[in-house]
């Protein structure tokens, strides 16, 4: 009796394992290559959703219905994600330099007076070190980054009207302004033309009116010998030095504000070798 019970046991042990095994390498479904690749890859998970979506008979309604607003967001911003890809052959470069925004004109102003006030600085020493510090301004993420920011974010930039393709600087914020994460000519060229339009009428299209605006840029470029960022070491380079300041308010609790910094590292050539923002502010906002 005793030898009858081991066997079954062990028959029923083998069993288990051998259906278990079998549950384990089935190959995954198609909704399951999907939503895999929605989560891992999801600037390549047009296909497999495709796919998913033409298999007949149709899966699970929820499933199904899922995976159609997914694929129309995604639908919406191939478009754009095409051109972020475009920017460069490399899609792992670390940076990229946006040659129209080296042409972006920042006037220098000093402007205190008044509710919408701003400043505009930019220090360097002659005309190749202008040039240097307009090419730190151009300076965005690679393209790689980008569209991982746009697939964060698709829920926003599948419903987000592009005024003109161009790289991601922000996003648009609370009172529909544009909050900035990365300092650029075209970043600060929005705030001032914003500054100079609240001047002449402060009441803004989304139905705020703004009561208080503090635009403030500060970019310099200067040589170093010897230029150290924490535990990277360089050589005769020249460093680009650019922090955004914003603030705005529309009443006593409406409005926004931030810090943004970035560092620039250039060669002797004037070439990238190296971008950094890691400035604490970068990660700080403030919302009233």
């Amino acid at each position: 009796m005793k030898t009858f019970l081991c066997r079954a046991s062990a028959f029923c042990l083998l069993s288990l394992f051998t259906t278990l095994f079998a549950q384990d390498s089935a190959p995954p479904t198609a909704y399951q290559r999907c939503t895999a690749s929605i989560k891992d890859a999801p600037q390549d998970a047009y296909e497999p959703c495709r796919q998913y979506l033409e298999q007949t008979p149709p899966d699970n309604p929820e499933h199904l219905e899922r995976i159609k607003t997914w694929v129309a967001k995604y639908e919406k911003v191939l478009s754009y994600v095409q051109f972020l890809q475009g920017l460069t052959a490399d899609q792992n470069a670390s940076w990229i330099v946006y040659e129209p925004d080296t042409r972006i004109d920042l006037p220098q102003t000093s402007e205190k007076e008044g509710p919408f006030q701003m400043e505009i600085s930019r220090s360097f020493g002659d005309a190749r070190e202008e040039a240097m510090l307009r090419t730190a301004e151009a300076v965005y993420p690679g393209p790689g980054e980008m569209v991982e920011d746009v697939f964060r974010s698709l829920n926003y930039w599948a419903n987000e009207p592009l005024d003109e393709m161009a790289p991601i600087w922000g996003m648009r914020g609370n009172d529909e302004i544009q909050s900035a994460h990365l300092v650029t000519a075209r970043a600060v060229r929005y705030y001032y033309d914003l500054t100079r339009t609240l001047r002449q009428n402060s009441h803004l299209p989304s139905g705020f009116d703004a009561v208080h605006t503090d635009l403030k840029y500060v970019g310099t470029i200067k040589h170093f010998d010897h230029y150290s960022h924490k535990k990277d070491k360089f050589e005769n380079v020249y460093v680009a030095d650019l922090t955004l300041t914003w603030g705005f308010t529309c009443g006593g609790l409406c409005g926004m504000g931030f810090t943004r910094n970035k560092m620039v590292v250039l060669d002797g050539k004037g070439e990238v070798v190296a971008m950094y923002l890691d400035a604490a502010a970068n990660s700080q906002s403030w919302v009233s």
